[in-house]
This record gives structure tokens, sequence and C-alpha cells, in this order.
């Protein structure tokens, strides 16, 4: 019987030099020497900068980075048959691979980090980006002697934190957090921080969160403040969605800002709110407080989730005021704009979505015709 590729096999569209080298942990057919690893930390170890090392399901990446590397996992939300739901037909082969706490230090510029669940990313080093991962909380400067680091990128990432780890002496310029479910975002005030928050969506349901057949805290943002800290931050094109009553009068936000004074707030969208502090934005143009009769409209599954998957969710809703918030009457929110977020958090390669067999079972030994299909992901 023929042997089947799994997805991560096919190649990877985010290597920049002919000289860098493929290198999977995980892969569950005859492994290859100078290919194949037991686990991570054997294969962090005979990676050179610029390589390039796939994690297959079942597996967990850890450690402090010193070098460039680009580390991918399968993706999050594979099995359509989870509470709440995977999405189908998105890997052949559904499972997920396990962040237990990287550090990316001095040395690791340029490196990207996708498709992984879970844990924490501390960020030492300039130039990093954090893309499609999934219940992530990334840590501004969390080096033992705090400083300020440029140009990181926290993109396309399902229920993500970021926040500082020190209260003081650090920061993070230049940083491009966009088109992510957030969970939380705090930087402390007394810092340097500057970029854009664009595209990403904050929601909470205070009224069925904790209901696993809704989605649960699973699906949604924390009921915490947006803490600012004075940075200089663009936010623009995003979509606060508190909704805690379907009564104009008692719909409390829980998405209020602090230390907002620096930045600048665009075309960004807020359900109305009653009791409690009102949604107020700062310096800036284009902003919509939408009714909360809207709730239900803005998103194509909130605040009930239905039959949709855990982040197929948050897709705008025919009809919805998101659709043309934006400048010129565009789109906002995560599957809009200029990094919108794929399903599944699927990273930027090709996947093997489908495996099958017009001629059944064969005996072993016997040729086997197998027929697989593929999508790229970008």
């Amino acid at each position: 019987m023929k042997k089947m590729l799994p997805a991560l096999c096919l190649g990877i569209l985010l290597v920049s030099s002919v000289n860098a080298k493929i290198r999977r942990v995980g892969f569950f057919a005859s492994p290859l020497a100078g290919t194949d690893y037991p686990n991570f930390a054997v294969a962090y170890a005979a990676a050179a900068a610029g390589d390039t090392i796939l994690m297959y399901p079942n597996t967990t990446v850890s450690g402090t980075f010193t070098k460039k590397l680009i580390v991918m996992g399968p993706g999050n939300w594979l099995d359509p048959t989870a509470t709440p739901k995977g999405n189908a037909n998105m890997q052949a082969f559904a499972g997920i691979a396990t962040n237990n706490g990287i550090v990316l230090n001095p040395g690791s510029e340029g490196s990207v980090i996708a498709g992984l669940r879970g844990g924490t990313i501390n960020v030492n080093a300039n130039d990093l980006s954090i893309l499609r991962n999934a219940e992530l909380t990334v840590y501004i400067c969390a080096a033992s002697t705090p400083g300020t680091v440029q140009n990181m990128q926290v993109l396309q990432n399902y229920r993500v934190t970021v926040q500082s780890y020190y209260t003081n002496a650090s920061g993070n310029t230049n940083m491009n957090v966009s088109n992510n479910l957030i969970t939380f975002f705090s930087t402390a005030p007394g810092n340097t921080y500057s970029g854009l928050l664009g595209n990403n969506v904050w929601a909470f349901d205070a009224t069925q969160n904790t209901n696993a057949l809704n989605g649960g805290n699973t699906t949604f943002s924390t009921n915490s403040n947006i803490e600012l800290g004075a940075g200089a931050y663009l936010l623009q094109n995003n979509i606060f969605a508190s909704y805690t009553n379907a009564a104009a009068g008692s719909n409390y936000n829980y998405f209020s800002f602090t230390n907002a004074g620096n930045s600048i707030f665009n075309y960004n969208l807020a359900l109305q709110t009653g009791a409690g502090p009102a949604q107020t934005w700062g310096v800036g143009t284009g902003n919509v407080i939408t009714p909360v009769a809207n709730a239900a409209n803005i998103f194509n599954a909130f605040p009930l989730i239905g039959t949709a998957s855990a982040d197929a969710r948050f897709q705008l809703k025919a009809g919805s005021p998101a659709l043309t918030a934006g400048l010129g009457g565009t789109p906002i929110g995560m599957y809009a704009g200029n990094y919108p977020y794929k399903l599944s958090t699927i990273p930027a390669i090709p996947s093997i979505y489908a495996l099958s067999s017009p001629q059944g079972n064969n005996p072993p030994g016997n040729t086997m015709q197998i027929n697989v299909s593929t999508r790229g992901n970008n």
C-alpha cells in the first residue's frame, strides 16, 4: 500500500533562504535522517538560522530561541465534532501542536511562530511574527533586563492576549496587532508603545459566556478594561461587541479604554451601552455606536453560536453594520483588511484536506489509488 504524506510535508512558503532546511517533529511515517526528530529540543539543536521546523499533531514546542527559525504547527479548531465546533476539511490529519512556553531572545530576530495552541511567547527581540495561533499570551519585553523591541507582528490569532511583562522601563514600538480575536490587551503606563491595533474583534457575552453549547469562554474575549498605557496607537477598523443585556439601558460596556490620550481612533464599531461606562473614543473619525438591537446582526453567530464553528461565528453577517463601517464604506473586523483571519488558524503552507480511495480497502501489498485534495492557505 502506498504511503500517504500528511499535510505539513508539502512544503513551506515562508522560507526566505535557498539554503534553509525543513525539519519535522512528530512525522508519523518512516523518519528520514537529518529531517525528522523525536522532539522539538532535538530539532532546535540541529537547526541552523533560517530553518523551518514543522510540528505535527500531538507535539510540543518550548524553549528559548537565540536563532531565527520558522516554527509552524497544523492550526487549530480542526475537529468539526468538537464543542464548540471546529472547521471541517481543513486538515486531513486533525490535531494540535502545543506551545508550552517560548522565549524569543536576541538572535531570534525575524523568527515566525505559527499554527500552535496555548502557552506564552516572551518577546525580547525585534522583527518577530506571531501568526495564526490560538489561546496564546504574548508578553512584551519579558527579559531579565527590560528594554524596547521593535516591529512585532501579532496577526490572525484566535483569542490572543498581548500585555506588558514589566510595569516600567519596557516597550514595543511599531507593533502591528491586527485581525485577531483578542482576549485581553494591556500595555502598562510609563513605557514606550506605538503601532497599529487594526481589524481586531473584542467580543463578550455576559449572558451565556459559560454555556459550552454557546461556545463558552473559549470563543469570547474577557471582561477587562483595555489599557493603552499612553501609547501612540492607531486603533482602526476594530469591533467591540459587549453584550450583557438585550435592553439598551442595561447593556453594560466591558470594553472601555484607559490612558488612551495619545492614541487615535478611526472607523471602529461598538454596541450601544447603557448603565455603566459608555463607549467613548479618543481623537479620531468615523467611529460608530450601533444599537444593542443590532447585536445579532453584526456577526454570523453572535450572541448565539448556533451551528457555526468557534471562529466562523465572527464572520460578518449579511447586512452587518460592520460591512460598511470602514473608510469609504469598506468592511472592518478580523475577516477584513490586509490580513484577513483564516479559519482554523491554518498556517500559510499548502495542506492536504481530504484523502480518499475509489478502490476501497485492498489487501496488504497491493497497489492502491489514493486521491489527495490540497489547497494553499496564504
